[in-house]
């Protein structure tokens, strides 16, 4: 089925049962406002002609300015200048309908207009507005609510398969028989060579695979201790790649935050994709700026079949989208790549 044709399956049953609502809410208020009074069918008749003309009007243009300013000035952002705002704009709003209702009915009634009139008709008019105005309130915030509700619901369902996905990947990375064979290769030289040296490779290597299983649960964690663990995994590759490898870590970690395993799973992506060897070392370089970015940088020299889907960096940037407005950023020419996320504050 058709975008288009869903639309017009919802309009078919949305429209009257809005026209419907209408007229209950009119009728409701007119019981309330006429309290003790007789009410008759053809005040019954008017009423409902009057709600979903006026109260039709008034319902759908305070919408519409009201997405304008979800727009403009979002709650979460501004909330007292949203505030003050959208009261002006009902104000307002709600006065201008108010005016031109009472002169459409003068008119209609081939009633004389007179100050008189516009006051006893304009009273009349603001009380039911008000009742109006309470009530679509309590029914478009209960729909607001349920909306936000359903959507916050969504969104954290999202974030649990992205971060499932960021720890399937960290884990298939660490776990496949490639890593675990280059590290016993390189610990068996160790431990015939340098000993000391092997259980300093021991102790990282069981680092590594302690933070991945701490962190596993965790939507953030501070950038000190994600840089440490960096440090555990970078001692790792030095000892597989030697001197051809050198990573420089610039970093100021102040109070900044990150997602668990994002910069290993940069410098990881730096390794994984470029020949590293005598006649090309690789140097990568782990920085922050002052624009509160983290930047991981390397010379492009790739190497043949290192061809990757990109799962691990698009995991990342569609996570931070769940905490930041900030954009991952991907920059890259015939000599380097960068790759820079945004760090994270309390």
């Amino acid at each position: 089925m058709t975008d288009k044709r869903i639309q017009l399956n919802k309009l078919i049953w949305q429209v009257p049962a809005f026209i419907l609502l209408l007229i209950a809410m009119g009728n409701l208020i007119m019981l309330v406002v006429l309290w003790g009074e007789t009410y008759t069918l053809n005040m019954f008749y008017y009423s409902a002609v009057n709600s979903v003309l006026v109260g039709g009007a008034f319902m759908i243009g305070l919408t519409i300015m009201i997405n304008i300013l979800d727009r403009k000035l979002p709650w979460l952002n501004f909330p007292l200048k949203r505030l003050i705002i959208q009261f002006l704009v009902t104000i307002g709003f709600s006065s201008v309908l108010i005016v031109i209702t009472i002169l459409l009915n003068g008119l209609l009634s081939h009633e004389k207009i007179t100050s008189e009139y516009f006051l006893s008709r304009g009273f009349f008019m603001v009380k039911i507005a008000f009742f109006f105005l309470f009530g679509g309130s309590l029914i478009s915030n209960a729909i607001l609510f349920f909306k936000n509700w359903k959507e916050s619901a969504v969104q954290q369902e999202k974030l649990k398969r992205e971060q499932l996905a960021l720890q399937y990947e960290t884990l298939k990375s660490q776990v496949n028989p490639h890593f675990l064979f280059n590290n016993l290769n390189s610990l068996t030289s160790l431990i015939s060579t340098n000993p000391e040296k092997a259980i300093d490779f021991v102790k990282k290597l069981s680092e590594v695979y302690r933070y991945v299983l701490d962190q596993k649960d965790h939507e953030l964690v501070d950038l000190e201790t994600e840089l440490r663990f960096l440090q555990s995994y970078v001692f790792l590759q030095k000892i597989r790649f030697g001197n051809n490898l050198e990573v420089q870590i610039e970093v100021n970690p102040k109070n900044f935050k990150v997602i668990p395993l994002s910069v290993q799973m940069m410098v990881e992506n730096a390794i994984k994709h470029n020949e590293i060897s005598d006649n090309k070392p690789l140097r990568i370089q782990v920085f922050s700026t002052e624009d509160q970015y983290l930047t991981v940088e390397n010379q492009l020299q790739k190497k043949n079949g290192s061809e990757g889907t990109g799962s691990g960096i698009n995991n990342i940037r569609d996570r931070y989208q769940f905490f930041t407005d900030r954009k991952v950023i991907f920059s890259f020419n015939s000599e380097r790549f960068r790759i820079s996320i945004p760090l994270i504050t309390d």
